[in-house]
């Protein structure tokens, strides 16, 4: 059984470096689009709404599926959907087409997206509730990883392969991958839960903790991406950092780095931090380096903005598992609605760049700075909330 736990946790854990990868990719596509398409900066920022548009139609039908098909077959699914998404992405791009890129792009993103809602819950469910934040930890700095070789995988083959030619590669990889699940004999689980959907929102909105969680992934989702797209603008910029583009793809890649070695790190030592703290000492570092990066130009506010990606490491595991945390039968709808609520990471992009055009690059990363105190709050309210629940178990005891 454990040996059975162990192999399906190795390919959540693929599962997860296939679309950090797939999401790091994506960010670059904006200032990559721009050139092939001659695009602005506005209309190149489509790409990352027709990515993180998805998950509002992907995640309600996920959810279903769950409950009715189990884990497993949802998990195989959605990877062949994303497959075949990169796959027209091939085609769109072959034959110059934007606009068939941008359909393709969402596509790819519905089956990104379903992934999202399956194998977090999968990874939360594979041993003790106790440990589940450890684990999801773990997968996510797998997913860490994944966004953080892309800008170098990327990177290294754009100009022998071309972007077309990448995503045809990644189609069959995927494809592989979804075979492989397919075919094993992993642990499989289904929701117990037999009210249909509507009824299970009802029932999620009354839980207080879950509803703010669900806003706090929004916003820390946004916050992310957004640093991951526009910092590229602040370290190119002839008035700030006035790097080349390809010096600036390379510092991109090492904030995901960041985020990345502080979830391996983080999952080492989980135990002897609580969770919350270290989400608010996180948000409160972040948001520092956000002010420092506002008030001093060159690349010092530059390397500031990509220490954020270590502030970033665990914070969407430990939001998610807390968010979650005791809902039982519901938490394959609540997963669902967690992962619609990365469309922050179309959202705030956007408005991060509506600033840019008003203001400046500097005073643009105000937005961020505002999402990470939101994410400060949540951590107080988030270690109330533990605190508030020991207690009942004492009395109850």
């Amino acid at each position: 059984m454990k040996n059975n736990r162990t192999f399906t946790l190795m390919l959540l854990a693929m599962t997860f470096f296939t679309w950090g990868l797939l999401t790091s990719a994506n960010s670059i596509l904006v200032p990559h689009f721009q050139e092939l398409f001659n695009l602005n900066y506005k209309q190149s920022m489509f790409v990352q709404i027709a990515f993180y548009l998805a998950p509002f139609l992907a995640c309600i039908p996920t959810s279903i599926v769950m409950n009715r098909c189990g884990y497993k077959m949802t998990l195989s699914m959605s990877l062949i959907f994303t497959a075949v998404g990169a796959a027209l992405f091939f085609s769109a791009v072959s034959f110059g087409s934007f606009s068939g890129s941008l359909a393709a792009i969402f596509i790819l993103a519905l089956g990104v997206a379903a992934m999202q809602v399956v194998a977090n819950p999968y990874v939360t469910q594979l041993g003790e509730a106790a440990s589940a934040s450890r684990r999801l930890t773990f997968t996510s700095s797998i997913n860490s990883l994944g966004t953080t070789l892309a800008p170098l995988f990327i990177g290294l083959t754009l100009a022998a392969f071309g972007i077309a030619n990448l995503y045809l590669g990644i189609a069959f990889a995927v494809l592989t991958l979804a075979l492989v699940i397919i075919k094993s004999n992993i642990q499989d689980f289904k929701s117990d839960l037999r009210s249909n959907f509507s009824g299970q929102m009802q029932a999620l909105l009354k839980q207080k903790n879950f509803m703010l969680g669900a806003c706090t992934i929004f916003v820390y989702v946004g916050v992310e991406v957004s640093l991951g797209t526009v910092t590229i603008s602040y370290l190119t910029d002839e008035n700030i950092a006035a790097l080349a583009p390809s010096k600036a793809m390379t510092l991109i890649s090492l904030y995901w780095a960041g985020s990345m070695f502080g979830r391996f790190v983080y999952s080492a030592f989980s135990q002897y931090i609580e969770p919350s703290k270290a989400l608010g000492i996180s948000a409160c570092c972040a948001s520092l380096l956000i002010i420092f990066a506002v008030l001093n130009s060159g690349i010092y506010g530059g390397a500031a903005l990509i220490l954020v990606g270590l502030c970033n490491s665990f914070m969407y595991p430990v939001i998610f598992s807390k968010s979650i945390e005791g809902l039982g039968a519901l938490t394959g709808s609540a997963s669902a609605v967690l992962i619609m609520c990365g469309i922050g990471g179309g959202i705030v992009p956007f408005i991060q760049a509506v600033m840019v055009d008003l203001s400046s690059v500097r005073m643009s990363y105000m937005v961020p700075l505002c999402g990470y105190l939101f994410i400060l709050i949540y951590s107080f309210y988030s270690r109330k909330n533990a605190a508030q629940q020991l207690y009942n178990q004492e009395i109850r005891g």
